[in-house]
């Protein structure tokens, strides 16, 4: 296998073009989660992608493009390596706005519709026209309202979020500012006639003198876990805790694109495509070590590969992911293989970083310690890949 990969990293037997466009044929059968973020402006739609995220202000903002006449999504990591979308509509309240151009643009993706409002504010009539309008279009996309600035319902300056986070408990109207009770409980009656979720949230900066910043993401996230199925949002929770395992910053911005290829490698083995005679798992991989050596700012070449083959001991390493594969003979199948695939990709991923890291500190780590990162890896991508992967394989068979 690793020879198809030295073959394929350096002397690529397909262009660019050809391979893009079959790993945009598998990426197209991936369930790409939408977060439909929708709300007036300056409500708080950037900080909860930041939040969700990790990215700045300033990356998100450089990385909206406009898809329709009143909307503009955002790529998570990057558009080559989508593993979430948000789409935020603009304008709300200064302009009319049709939403029916935005329904037909993405009504076929896995869809949350995620409603934004500043807690102390009551003229919503734009933001409930629109919603009324998606909601009556599509009335099985999950709703979610996100009830932001909750310090600005606070009685004074010196006041601190209650902790612990009072929202989740019945009796929260109880113990709140009186003030922002009400206006918390006159918003959700806008919502008559609509399942939604209501979640919370005050995402501040670190000067503004509130903590924890991101107050309520916790409840946050739990009310993507119960609209997105499939272990979606259980994934991508997931990848946000790993994020503090190496800090990294390269290994920061490396992580999503990691898990980007290990999804497109399971996705792989659950929509078989033909590669003339080059597996198509072995173009995926081969894709992602050319982007983590990017990220780096690491030179690929013949003696570059060769290092890092030996510094790793890769064989030594991917007899790891063989050995899972004899354990399930002969019931070994094609979700199985599909997960085992993207975990023994992840697993790859993250070992790579942790080499780049300890290259650019100037430390020798040993293949002993290697192949101990890759094994916690691979079952760490393979726990958290399961259900989003096995997702993949059971839509590829209807």
């Amino acid at each position: 296998m690793w020879e198809k990969i030295y073959s394929t990293v350096l002397m690529p037997r397909l262009d660019d073009e050809e391979i893009n466009e079959r790993l945009d044929a598998i990426k197209s059968s991936m369930p790409t989660p939408v977060f439909w973020l929708l709300g007036k402006t300056q409500s708080g739609k950037t900080s909860i992608i930041k939040a969700l995220t990790g990215d700045s202000r300033a990356q998100i903002g450089n990385g909206m493009q406009s898809c329709t006449k009143t909307a503009f999504i955002y790529d998570f990591p990057d558009s080559r390596d989508c593993i979430m979308r948000f789409l935020d509509t603009r304008g709300l309240g200064e302009v009319d706005y049709e939403p029916d151009g935005d329904i037909e643009a993405f009504r076929e993706q896995a869809h949350v519709l995620i409603v934004v409002m500043k807690a102390m504010d009551h003229s919503q009539h734009a933001v409930m026209q629109a919603v009324r309008s998606i909601h009556k279009a599509k009335p099985d996309w999950p709703v979610i309202v996100v009830q932001t600035a909750l310090h600005e319902g606070y009685p004074d300056l010196a006041s601190e979020h209650l902790n612990p986070y009072p929202f989740d408990g019945e009796d929260w109207t109880k113990i709140i500012p009186e003030n922002l009770r009400r206006s918390l409980l006159e918003q959700r009656t806008l919502f008559k006639g609509i399942d939604a979720q209501f979640v919370p949230v005050d995402f501040t900066l670190p000067e503004d003198g509130y903590q924890p910043v991101n107050y309520g993401l916790e409840a946050f996230w739990r009310s993507l876990e119960t609209a997105l199925p499939h272990g979606i949002a259980i994934m991508l929770h997931d990848m946000k805790e790993i994020r503090k395992e190496l800090h990294d910053v390269y290994s920061k911005v490396a992580h999503p694109h990691i898990i980007a290829y290990a999804i497109i490698s399971g996705a792989a083995g659950a929509v078989p495509i033909p590669f003339v005679d080059i597996p198509v798992v072995t173009l995926v991989q081969s894709k992602m070590i050319h982007t983590i050596a990017s990220i780096y700012n690491y030179k690929l070449d013949r003696k570059s590969w060769a290092e890092i083959s030996s510094a790793l001991g890769i064989t030594l390493l991917t007899n790891i992911g063989r050995r899972e594969l004899i354990k399930i003979i002969p019931v070994y199948g094609l979700a199985v293989s599909s997960v085992l695939t993207a975990a023994t990709t992840y697993a790859l991923g993250k070992t790579l970083t942790v080499y780049f890291q300890n290259l650019r500190s100037g430390k020798e780590l040993s293949r002993e310690l290697f192949r101990i990162v890759y094994a916690e890896q691979f079952e760490l991508g393979r726990s958290i890949l399961k259900n989003y992967v096995n997702e993949i394989q059971h839509k590829a068979l209807k």
